[in-house]
Order: C-alpha cells, then sequence, then structure tokens
C-alpha cells in the first residue's frame, strides 16, 4: 500500500516536499562540556522533518531513547510530541515549535549555523549541532522514505544512561580509574566491566541509524499491517 496523505498525518515522512532542491549538509555533533571530546559527524538531506532528525542524532551519538529531547535554536525549542499527542512540559524562555511541522534547512542555511540538541531533561546532555559543509543532494536520495542520513564517523563513547550528567560522568569516569577509590566496585559494575570510554562502534551506530530510517519506510508502506 502506497503511502497517502492520511498516513501522513500518523506517521510523517522522512523528507519534506518544501519546493527548493534539498543539500546535503555535513553536521557536526559534539557533546558539551564532557570530560572527553565525543563528537559524531554525520550527513544529512536539508528537506529531513526535524522530528526525525532529533532521532538520527539520539542513536548517532548512542543515546538510547529512554528520556526527552528536543532542539533548542534561537528563541525556539522544538519538541516532538508525547505519545497520545500530548505536549511535552514547557522550557521557561523558550516557546515551542513542533519539529514535525520544520525541516533541518530551517534552521540551518549557511555554514557554521548550529543549534544545541538536548537529551534526558534532567540530566541535561547538551550537544551543539554544527553545519560544517554544504553539497548537492540528488532529490531521489531525499523523497519520501529514502535512507538518506548517514553517519560519517565518531570519537569516544556515548556516555552511560542515568549517570547524573557531564558532572556525574566525570565523578564516574575518575572512580574507574582509580582502584582504591571507595565507589570504584559499585561504579565498574554498574556501567559494565567492558566500558570503554574511547571505543565507539561505528558500524552498530551506523546500524541504528540505517534500521530506523528503515522502519519508518517500512511502517508507511504498510508492512507492519495486521
Amino acid at each position: 500500500m502506497r503511502p497517502t496523505p492520511a498516513i501522513d498525518k500518523y506517521i510523517a515522512p522522512l523528507f519534506r516536499t518544501t519546493g527548493e532542491k534539498p543539500l546535503l549538509f555535513t553536521l557536526e555533533l559534539e557533546l558539551l562540556g564532557a570530560p572527553l571530546r565525543i563528537k559524531r559527524m554525520q550527513k544529512i538531506p536539508s528537506n529531513m522533518n526535524l522530528g526525525y532528525v532529533q532521532e538520527i542524532l539520539m542513536l548517532a551519538m548512542g543515546w538510547e531513547g529512554y528520556h526527552l529531547k528536543e532542539i533548542r535554536h534561537g528563541k525556539y525549542t522544538y519538541f516532538v510530541r508525547l505519545a497520545g499527542g500530548q505536549d511535552p512540559e514547557p522550557v521557561e524562555g523558550f516557546p515551542q515549535r513542533d519539529s514535525f511541522k520544520y525541516t533541518l534547512g530551517d534552521l540551518l542555511k549557511e555554514e557554521w549555523d548550529s543549534f544545541i540538541f538536548v537529551y534526558d531533561l534532567g540530566d541535561s546532555w547538551k550537544h551543539r549541532v554544527t553545519l560544517t559543509d554544504i553539497a548537492p543532494c540528488k532529490e531521489e536520495d531525499a523523497k519520501e522514505d529514502a535512507v538518506a542520513a548517514y553517519l560519517v564517523s565518531g570519537e569516544n563513547a556515548c556516555p552511560p544512561e542515568d549517570v547524573g550528567g557531564v558532572d556525574g560522568y566525570a565523578e564516574a569516569l575518575q572512580s574507574c580509574n582509580d582502584p582504591d577509590d571507595d565507589e570504584y566496585d559499585s561504579i565498574r559494575q554498574w556501567m559494565g566491566k567492558d566500558f570503554d570510554p574511547h571505543f565507539f562502534d561505528l558500524r552498530g551506530a551506523r546500524r541504528r541509524v540505517d534500521d530506523f530510517q528503515r522502519t519508518i519506510g517500512e511502517a508507511r508502506w504498510g508492512f507492519y499491517r495486521q
């Protein structure tokens, strides 16, 4: 079953038809304030729905998606509507906009433009997303449900969920590196003895990003109907 406007109401297409030829943006995603330099480089077409851009950024960094997320740009917060159609709690000083009414290109126009992506409003992981390069994009690669967002590279592991933000992560790493620390054993067990803050699984992250895009397309084409 080919996607129809009725389907768009429930599952938005990955890309929006804007009347302008899409461009291919290279984005640098950097976690701010972390004890290690944690970065990802991605290529995303300019006409991707901003709501899906948030998901792509989250998956590329390595977050599990347990928490709320949002984009902050200028004076606005761009949110993803919660299940049941409810809006998230407003952030003081940031008027809200629905991410699915905008595209990546609505926020970023020129090289070195940027916005802030926030994951987990409690731990408040802030990421700066910077447009570092603009290139032509084939229209067929940024149309409806194409798998077009691509993770290029990454540096260092994503912090564990619920570790307490950048300060909590710094303290956890310090304890892990000091066998004489009172919390050494408990922190190592909680983070996982195989956790390596310097290792980034590029192949696994690429698979998460690709699988997410394919799932959206398959759901829109009715592959999961009962």
